[in-house]
Parts: structure tokens; sequence; C-alpha cells
């Protein structure tokens, strides 16, 4: 049984809206995934705001997130979103996810490494109205620079950022 077969499942507890706010999170990544501008979009509402904790970018509005989209497919075109655990409680829906992608484009100034990345990522999600108004996501920056091959320096000493591990299976 998959994870989406396991939440979706097992809601007995959970009201109308959160399960329609858990299905809409699950439509998001899958959109995210399959690299569908349009499809995202339509999960979004029109004054949304979209945040990158580890970048500090925050965009507003659909005409943004779109052009964030944009960048972040063209320097990861392969990207892909794999839900770990996801909880909706309320209007807000809380992921863990593990996403795989390839560096083949420009990304914050470094030029195509052609080298495959491993991020672990919480996403958390406010809805309203059946769509998103709100999703802030965080994950480690220095674990995807090292992955790209990075050399990380503190007073012109290396620094060993520690090498990324296959997380636990889950039960």
């Amino acid at each position: 049984m998959t994870w989406k077969q396991i939440a979706i499942t097992e809601t007995e507890s959970m009201t109308p809206t959160e399960k329609a706010n858990l299905e809409l999170a699950y439509e998001h990544f899958a959109a995210e995934s399959a690299h569908d501008t349009e499809r995202t979009l339509k999960t979004l509402s029109d004054d949304v705001m979209y945040r990158v904790v580890a970048s500090g970018d925050v965009v507003y509005g659909k005409e943004a997130v779109a052009k964030y989209y944009d960048v972040w497919w063209t320097a990861f075109p392969d990207v892909n979103i794999e839900i770990k655990r996801i909880v909706a409680t309320g209007e807000w829906v809380f992921a863990e996810n593990f996403v795989t992608a390839t560096h083949l484009g420009p990304w914050l100034g470094m030029a195509p490494t052609g080298k495959k990345v491993v991020q672990h990522l919480c996403a958390v999600i406010r809805c309203r109205d059946g769509l998103m108004t709100e999703e802030s996501v965080y994950y480690d920056q220095l674990e995807r620079l090292r992955q790209l091959g990075s050399d990380f320096t503190l007073d012109g000493r290396p620094i060993n950022v520690p090498a990324w591990k296959d997380p636990p299976k889950l039960r």
C-alpha cells in the first residue's frame, strides 16, 4: 500500500475540508513532479505566497510562482517529489518529502554539473476554498550544494560537510 493510499484510507477522523486539503496537496506535488506549470498553478489561489526558507525567496501571485517554477525546472528538469509523510489539520497541510533531481541547468550562479541530488524537504501549506494560499518550503541548502560538488571553507579552511545518507525505512 502506498503512503497516499494509507493517508486517504485512514481519514475517519478528518473533516471534509482536511480530506480535500490532503487531496489538493497530493495533486500539487504530482503536478510539480510532472513539471506541468498549468496544472500546478490550478492548485494555487491567485494571491498565493510561496516561500523557500533556505534561499530567502518569497514570491506572491501565480505569475511570480510560475517564473520561480521555470527557473527550478530549468535547473533540475527531472525533479521528482516523493511524499514520505503527510498530515492535514484544519486549513494546514504538512508534508515530509524526498526530492530527486539532476542539475542540468544554471542554478544560483552555478553552471550545470550533471549531478543527481537527493533532497529532504518539508512543505507547510495553507489552504482556503480548495486552493493553496501559502506554501513554505524548508530544506537544507548545504545538503544540495554539497551534492553538486561545492567546496565549503571558513576563514580559508575547508569545512567537512557530512555526506547524505539514505533515510531509515518507514514502517
